[in-house]
């Protein structure tokens, strides 16, 4: 057995050396269907009993819903879906049959009971939930459109719903500081590794000792199980080594992070950690590792970092996503207008003044003396500063 201290420290002192969910299948993986077998198409993912029973439907009264979510179910797991994603699909279906019953034929469900159904979940779900389940289920019924199995038109023609835009607001630093200063070690670990990074709560939930690397990085498996490399900065590293060091023995597979019976923590976990840290220090707004995102991508963009980089290190395959989670704050608006204004550049009291004898002021302002820069190298850079009082304990 190896200690997780010793991991940490390996990775910090080399320094040579994962709103989208459930997208319509075909537009990720291509159509697998093949147009010489009519009526199976695409339903590989089912038993051959179930392929008989299947046909043997379609010739009398048509697929049942609760047979149509078993076979959409088997075949996306034989695709290679994600469980989070097919449990996702399995509980928007589950919700719809427990409204109109698993022997309900499903070219027998018409557009208004979905409609209708669709308006009642908005008394207990949020806009973008209840869109989410229309893309889900216009999801299923394009897969089942495409195997032959069912015309599902209810659920292929269902509109897409508007939901409202909202700017989440980004913790300020005050908020930061003082969810800080309450932390133990473990917490502020990973309070800085969200605020760096960025992660879901179900990436830094996910990590183990053997994903931290040598050069001061980690892997994360994101959605749609794609793997990505996300760097770390000197604070998040230092916090991370210092409660490693506090582990007891684990091996390389072990969880970065574990809870008080000794068990990996979940992200259910890591959300009333949260939870409990707000109303600890009195945080007034939102407080969530999603806001922790929000939070980081804002800080990326106004301390220098750009669109493409955030894009890639948050994960996302599309800058589209990338917009939802940037807002700047009044004040950041302000900032940069004042100082990327056409207008003053053109005509204002600097121009004046420089065009009257005084010197250009078209180059930047100098930086003031004792604010040294640090290159992407280094500032990346695993440390291995241990304090003394950790050793002690």
């Amino acid at each position: 057995m190896a200690r997780a201290s010793d991991s940490g420290r390996q990775w910090a002192s080399d320094s040579a050396g994962s709103a989208r969910w459930a997208q319509d299948s075909d537009q990720r993986t291509g159509r697998a269907s093949d147009s010489r077998t009519p009526g199976l198409g695409r339903a590989w993912g089912a038993s051959e009993e179930n392929q008989a029973l299947t046909q043997h439907q379609m010739l009398t009264s048509g697929l049942e819903l609760g047979q149509a979510v078993e076979l959409f179910c088997g075949a996306k797991t034989a695709e290679g879906l994600s469980p989070r994603s097919i449990t996702w699909y399995r509980m928007i279906l589950d919700r719809l049959i427990g409204r109109l019953g698993a022997d309900r034929p499903v070219d027998g469900i018409t557009l208004p009971e979905l409609r209708a159904w669709l308006v009642g979940l908005r008394s207990s779900l949020a806009p973008i939930s209840v869109a989410g389940y229309v893309r889900g289920l216009r999801a299923v019924g394009n897969w089942l459109a495409a195997d032959g199995l069912a015309e599902a038109r209810a659920f292929r023609t269902l509109a897409r719903p508007r939901v409202p835009h909202k700017v989440i607001e980004p913790l300020s630093d005050g908020d930061l500081r003082r969810l800080l200063a309450a932390c133990g070690p473990r917490d502020r670990a990973i309070l800085l590794l969200l605020l760096d990074t960025g992660l879901r709560v179900s990436e830094a939930a996910g990590i183990c000792l053997r994903d931290l690397r040598p050069d001061g990085t980690i892997k994360v498996m994101g959605k749609g199980a794609k793997e990505r490399v996300v760097p770390v900065g000197s604070a998040a590293r230092t916090a991370i080594i210092r409660y490693l060091e506090r582990r007891g023995e684990a091996n390389a597979g072990a969880p970065l992070f574990l809870g008080q019976s000794g068990e990996a923590l979940t992200l259910h976990g890591i959300q009333q950690l949260l939870e409990r840290l707000k109303d600890r220090v009195g945080v007034a707004g939102r407080c969530s590792p999603h806001t922790f995102r929000h939070t980081f991508a804002r800080s990326y963009l106004v301390n220098g970092g750009d669109v493409f980089t955030l894009q890639r290190i948050l994960g996302h395959t599309s800058l589209e996503m990338v917009r939802r989670y940037v807002a700047l704050s009044d004040t950041d608006v302000a900032n940069r207008h004042r100082a990327a204004s056409p207008a003053d550049r053109l005509v204002g009291p600097k121009r004046r003044a420089a065009g009257a004898g005084a010197e250009s002021t078209d180059a930047p302002p100098a930086r003031a003396t004792g604010q040294a820069s640090r290159s992407t190298g280094e500032a990346f850079r695993w440390t291995a500063r241990r304090s003394s009082s950790s050793r002690s304990t």
